[in-house]
């Protein structure tokens, strides 16, 4: 009898669980902002890592190239990168260097004589795992960045 009075009576109702909800939906957007924040950070972050790299491995000079002024004619001079040697030095920055103890990796390097460019990421998992989404494609986080540097001379 209690059950269909609460059913079918007139109640004035509860906005307890209207506030609950709206309460859970605050926290996911918390979560979900924090975690955007937290990969935004870690971008500029391997951003700049990278480019530290790749700004040290642009000083390796092709000193045959160099010395022999290849482009001694043409109107834009450039210095001539030794390849391997920038190749050699850009891994051993970046693996030697963690992103919040998480390892580096190298995806790509690519060298002509007169630039350099690379891509770069890191994988791990979101700060705050939001407990109501069990997806386990939005747990882990691959983040990538293309650097780059070239030996163009400035006047």
């Amino acid at each position: 009898m209690a059950i269909r009075k609460l059913l079918f009576g007139k109640s004035p109702g509860s906005l307890i669980p209207l506030s609950f909800g709206f309460f859970l939906i605050a926290i996911c957007l918390a979560f979900i902002s924090i975690n955007i924040s937290t990969a935004y950070a870690l971008k500029k972050e391997l951003t700049n890592i990278g480019e530290a790299a790749i700004n040290k491995a642009a000083h390796s000079l092709n000193l045959f190239a160099y010395y022999g002024e290849i482009n001694r004619y043409q109107s834009n001079k450039r210095v001539p990168l030794d390849c391997q040697l920038a190749n050699a030095s850009f891994s051993k920055l970046v693996q030697s260097t963690d992103l919040s103890g998480k390892k580096i990796t190298v995806e790509s390097f690519t060298c002509d004589l007169y630039e350099l460019s690379a891509q770069i990421s890191v994988t791990g998992r979101m700060p705050i795992q939001i407990p109501f989404f069990n997806l386990g494609n939005l747990d882990n986080l691959t983040i990538r960045t293309n650097i780059g540097a070239s030996s163009k001379i400035q006047p």
